[in-house]
């Protein structure tokens, strides 16, 4: 392994490490309705996720970012959302 290899890989675990705060964070911003604050979060997970190889998360990321974004219900695309981050969890 190079070292550019093991530096993303090492980014990549800190990435999946921190989908528990991400999705504490995400669960009360969409509990209190925040659409300021799901789209800032999510756009950043979105290229973040994108970065280290998790497609499914920056499609679900950009999904409820737009939904937020044009005052849409926001409900499957955030469980959505949550769900793939949990996975990252318990990866």
């Amino acid at each position: 392994m190079t070292d550019i290899e093991r530096k993303m890989a090492d980014l990549a675990q800190r990435f999946a490490t921190r989908a528990v705060e991400e999705r504490e964070a995400l669960t009360g911003s969409l509990a209190s309705g925040d659409r300021a604050a799901i789209v800032e979060r999510a756009h950043r997970l979105a290229g973040i996720a994108g970065m280290y190889g998790h497609p499914l998360i920056t499609d679900a990321a950009l999904a409820l970012e737009a939904s937020a974004e044009r005052g849409l219900a926001m409900e499957a695309s955030g469980q959505r959302l949550l769900d793939l981050l949990s996975g990252l969890e318990s990866a």
